[in-house]
């Protein structure tokens, strides 16, 4: 047995139109056929997608089915605490996808994984139910971008991280309380955390002795899902034909779940052989910083690919916010290349990259970067390069420059901004906006520097 084994449970919903019309009239989830009020026969539902174990034990080789059938309102079982569950669906990612019903012990981690095209941008989000902030208790929890599948594993269940390498996102799913996303049992503040069974509730409004929900009988603990609490991925990529789905499935790329020297033997243990008990151990957590992180010379650009010019991947710590992103030869301020902002939902479309781990709380940096308007019908317009600031308030703050950019030439905005925190800095994401909606436009040769 692997040392992290047991039993998980989950729904997923992508597309409520249609989840709500099983078992009333499109098709039946279960063993069999059934009728609606007119005695008319309902099909059984059709697979839309499939989920199985990561790794090359369960690929096509081993079952050309690709796993498990995946139906509208699914409700997934199964062993948990090894490499992870992988979905596909048949339509594409989804564009937002709700996991409620959650149902898995903290000992024993559930890993989800997603292909997504490369530049998606997300946004994971855990909602309480019939919820109210108060000094003791928050309603929601945004998730942060992690650095390893490793440390979202290990962390407080509150991560995600996308593989570029294998165009993987992957979310550890936990259950929290129904009604909160965090209190102040180990905190002044409500705080988001790990949280197990035998946790007491710490929510005085909340009649009831633990904080999540459980069945307990014959010495034996369950996990007992708790109703309308539920985790969200929001992914911005280019939609495709079918609504709500991107339009790009990548091509999958099976991750490489043991170690040199180690095969699968099963979907949560690595060993030398089948049979062996030479293994190989996966819970072990890792260090802090698995990488040792870079230091910056206090003059050094603290972007990363600043100029689009990375020669393995030009689009490489930058993601899509609103917009679709891409590269683009015909036009540039300097080097070969630099990145269109185009298709944007909203006048803050553009392009982001994420800096926590990089701006220091409370410091000021000065920042800069080129940009230009593409086409003829509009000679100018707004521009702004902004700083998004997460800390111990409730919501984000904003901090920006503001500028003119033109169609006729490439446009220099540059100023400083200080990165005001209160309390803990959780998240920091630089991003460009501003022009209209319709308006598509280039930019390139980022900079932030600390001035002090």
């Amino acid at each position: 047995n692997g040392p992290e084994r047991g039993l998980g449970h989950i729904r997923l919903r992508f597309n409520d139109a249609l989840h709500d019309t099983v078992g009333e009239t499109s098709c039946f989830n279960g063993d069999k056929e059934g009728e609606d009020g007119a005695g008319n026969t309902i099909p059984l539902c059709p697979a839309i997608g499939r989920i199985r174990h990561i790794g090359p034990k369960f690929d096509s080789s081993n079952d050309p089915l690709g796993g498990l059938p995946i139906t509208a309102n699914s409700e997934l079982a199964g062993p948990v605490g090894g490499f992870g569950w992988i979905l596909q669906l048949d339509d594409g990612p989804p564009k937002n996808l709700k996991i409620d019903q959650v149902e898995v012990d903290s000992s024993t981690p559930l890993m989800l994984a997603i292909p997504y095209p490369i530049g998606t941008s997300f946004s994971v989000t855990a909602h309480a139910a019939w919820c109210s902030t108060t000094n003791s208790n928050s309603c929601t929890e945004d998730f942060l971008s992690s650095d390893s599948i490793e440390h979202v594993r290990h962390s407080q269940g509150n991560q995600y991280y996308y593989d570029s390498a294998t165009q993987l996102l992957y979310v550890r799913i936990i259950m929290f309380p129904q009604s909160y996303t965090g209190d102040n049992l180990l905190s002044v503040t409500p705080k988001w955390r790990l949280w197990d069974l035998d946790d007491l509730n710490n929510v005085s409004w909340q009649p009831r002795t633990h904080s999540l929900d459980r069945f307990s009988f014959g010495g034996i603990t369950l996990p007992r899902a708790g109703y309308a609490n539920y985790l969200e991925i929001i992914a911005d990529c280019t939609e495709g034909s079918v609504s709500g789905h991107c339009a790009t499935t990548p091509a999958y790329v099976e991750p490489q779940v043991c170690p040199s020297g180690y095969i699968q033997v099963s979907y949560d243990k690595c060993c030398v052989s089948q049979g062996s008990t030479d293994c190989y151990d996966p819970t072990a957590p890792p260090t802090t910083s698995p990488t040792p992180p870079p230091t910056y010379d206090p003059n050094s650009n603290l972007v990363l690919n600043p100029g689009f010019e990375d020669e393995a991947n030009g689009l490489a710590n930058w993601s899509a916010n609103g917009a679709t992103i891409e590269l683009d030869t015909s036009e540039k301020h300097s080097g070969t290349q630099s990145l269109l902002c185009k298709d944007r939902t909203a006048t803050w479309g553009g392009a982001q990259q994420d800096m926590f781990g990089r701006f220091q709380a409370n410091a000021t940096y000065r920042l800069s970067v080129w940009a230009k308007i593409k086409g003829t019908d509009v000679a100018s317009d707004d521009f702004k390069l902004t700083l998004s600031i997460r800390d111990d308030e409730p919501n984000p703050h904003y901090v920006g420059l503001y500028g003119t950019i033109t169609n006729s030439e490439w446009t220099l905005l540059e100023g400083d901004l200080t990165v005001s925190v209160t309390g803990t800095m959780t998240a920091v994401k630089l991003y460009v906006e501003r022009p209209a909606v319709e308006v598509d436009f280039w930019v390139d040769d980022f900079s932030a520097v600390l001035v002090s």
